[in-house]
């Protein structure tokens, strides 16, 4: 009897493990397709906002920025990845310790870095490409200058 007893009992407690999973991995769907993107973000930031359980929020938080820098992504987002990592740093900082998401924090970082500068080179770009406009302007005024005085010593021979 004692074994039999041994057996349900591991047996319920496999089911119970397996029905665990189950839905634990429900809950942790990658999308497919680009439509779906947008549906699991809002998806994750409801949960990430309502639920109660710290540990559900982090984890929401975490796959919002795994999902952000998803290469099937239509609208990838570097900038709210790393909001999205620090958020899991603030919520649960042991969780953040793990080295995958150390590097993706340091990689996002750096992205930020990278994105920062390159604002502030177009932003030079920029005004470099309007000072050239001035100066072609200026160029095509003072040849026109020259022209008009060509002709006015010509006509003064």
């Amino acid at each position: 009897m004692g074994s039999q007893f041994h057996r349900l009992q591991w047996s319920c407690i496999l089911l119970l493990v397996f029905f665990m999973l189950s839905c634990s991995l429900k809950e942790v769907k990658k999308p497919e397709a680009e439509k779906d993107f947008p549906q699991e973000t809002s998806r994750l930031e409801k949960l990430a906002r309502e639920d109660p359980r710290v540990s559900v929020q982090a984890q929401s938080h975490l796959q919002l920025a795994f999902l952000y820098v998803n290469y099937r992504n239509p609208q990838l987002n570097y900038t709210r990845a790393l909001q999205e990592i620090e958020s899991v740093l603030s919520l649960e900082p042991a969780r953040v310790q793990t080295d995958e998401v150390q590097n993706w924090l340091a990689v996002l970082r750096e992205v930020g870095k990278l994105q920062t500068n390159l604002d502030r080179v177009q932003k030079a770009n920029k005004s470099l490409r309007d000072e050239v406009a001035g100066l072609k302007e200026t160029i095509e005024r003072l040849k026109k200058l020259d022209r008009q005085m060509e002709e006015r010593r010509r006509l003064t021979k």
